[in-house]
């Protein structure tokens, strides 16, 4: 199975000051086969009014991958923020640059966002994770522009409750409709590994959840560290790889303009 880092940030996100060129060799250091550049762009994080420069971060990227192409494979995607009230400029984005690959990623529920914490205002952790995952099915049931679904348990990390993390259970049925919902569109989920910092013993989500998309059909599956600094890239992602492994994965799948490869 191959080893890959699909989800890294650099200073063309807004919380990252990373060097794109630091992350390239940090990746070979760890000796992964095949990275993905990232950045962020949401069309609405209500106090963070940053704006992705997509074609200086295109042209970086290229050089980069003019500079390394003996050593390792890069490629060129986007965290696109998944939001049911910008539905038309999503698409639009998209559809308008030649990303290797796109994260769907669900940051904002109608105009609130989960980091500052304003989403969970008068919510129990049940209430907030019920409709984060309500969310999520209504957002992979709409848009098609993408290729993996980010980081399933994002609402894991936040939240001012004393114990932060998600009983599937309750939402077992919700979250099976997501995976179908993935399934029937030919896209896939990633296992994003800053689980490990977050949860101390897997990433998001969690691998019994890995099975449950494995046992219900579901074959396209990337692995990325959310790294927002050079020392995070590749962390866990050999030990993320032999557990696909153990569950039954073959490989992990890698993208070209957004098409799968072969």
């Amino acid at each position: 199975m191959r080893v890959i880092d699909y989800h890294m940030h650099t200073y063309f996100s807004g919380d990252s000051q990373a060097n794109p060129r630091e992350h390239v060799l940090q990746a070979i250091q760890m000796n992964l086969d095949e990275i993905c550049f990232t950045d962020h762009r949401d069309f609405d994080y209500p106090i963070d009014s940053f704006e992705l420069d997509i074609d200086s971060y295109y042209q970086e990227i290229k050089q980069l991958q003019e500079e390394f192409q003996d050593q390792i494979k890069i490629k060129w995607g986007i965290e696109m923020g998944l939001d049911l009230d910008h539905e038309k400029e999503i698409n639009d984005l998209i559809n308008k640059y030649p990303f290797d690959f796109v994260i769907g990623s669900i940051h904002v529920i109608h105009h609130q966002e989960f980091y500052y914490g304003d989403f969970f205002k008068g919510k129990t952790k049940e209430q907030a994770h019920r409709e984060f995952f309500e969310e999520t099915l209504k957002c992979v049931q709409t848009f098609d522009c993408f290729n993996v679904l980010g980081h399933i348990d994002y609402i894991v990390r936040y939240g001012p409750y004393q114990d932060k993390t998600v009983d599937h259970r309750l939402y077992q049925d919700i979250i099976d409709e997501i995976f179908l919902t993935l399934i029937k569109k030919n896209k896939g989920i990633e296992v994003n590994t800053s689980g490990y910092r977050d949860l101390k013993t897997c990433g998001f989500p969690n691998y019994e959840q890995v099975q449950r998309f494995y046992d219900l059909g579901g074959r396209i599956i990337t692995i990325g560290t959310d790294s927002h600094t050079s020392d995070r890239v590749g962390q866990h992602c050999h030990e993320v790889a032999k557990k696909y492994q153990e569950i039954g994965f073959e490989d992990v799948s890698t993208f070209t303009q957004r098409k799968r490869d072969i």
